[in-house]
């Protein structure tokens, strides 16, 4: 079953450079690391993703800690 998209996984249009997000599915954390066609994040374990503005991807606004 695919996990509900979140509402700020689904407006990534507000996000920019230097952002910390994490994947919905893992508690890895990355950075945006370029915008333009696509979304390219580096991941604190070395890799590299990519992702288009308007698809569904794993990514998320990290849940901020009270």
């Amino acid at each position: 079953m695919i996990e509900p998209i979140l509402t700020a996984t689904a407006n990534r249009a507000t996000w920019h450079v230097g952002q910390r997000v994490s994947r919905t599915d893992t508690d890895e954390l990355g950075t945006v690391m370029k915008i333009n066609g696509s979304i390219k994040v580096k991941w604190d374990g070395g890799r590299t993703s990519y992702f288009r503005h308007c698809e569904t991807a794993n990514i998320q606004l990290p849940t901020p800690h009270h």
